[in-house]
């Protein structure tokens, strides 16, 4: 499980707790084709495809953009585990949002 937030504040409040622009590496000038910068074969990216569920508290604050980039990515990083994960929201990886 990964646990993520929208502010700085609001991760710190959660056991291991970080950002999302942190922890997913999303762009500071997102915009509608932006990608996280995430690699394949990155300790990163074996840490997402281990990840079994990922929390997301503040999710209502972000810009569309961000949660666009990171399904995105999402998709791009788990086809090499499983290639029909491309057609899943977020490649599969459930994502928990709170308010």
């Amino acid at each position: 499980m990964l646990a993520v937030a929208s502010s700085g504040v609001a991760s710190l409040l959660l056991p291991g707790g970080r950002t999302t622009h942190s922890r997913f590496k999303i762009p500071l000038d997102v915009h509608e084709t932006s990608v996280c910068n995430i690699g394949r074969g990155t300790m990163l990216a074996a840490l997402i495809e281990k990840t079994s569920l990922v929390i997301w508290d503040e999710a209502p604050m972000p810009h569309r953009f961000c949660f666009e980039a990171l399904d995105r990515t999402l998709r791009d990083l788990l086809t090499a585990k499983e290639p029909t994960n491309a057609a899943k929201p977020f490649g599969g990886l459930p994502i928990l949002f709170g308010g």
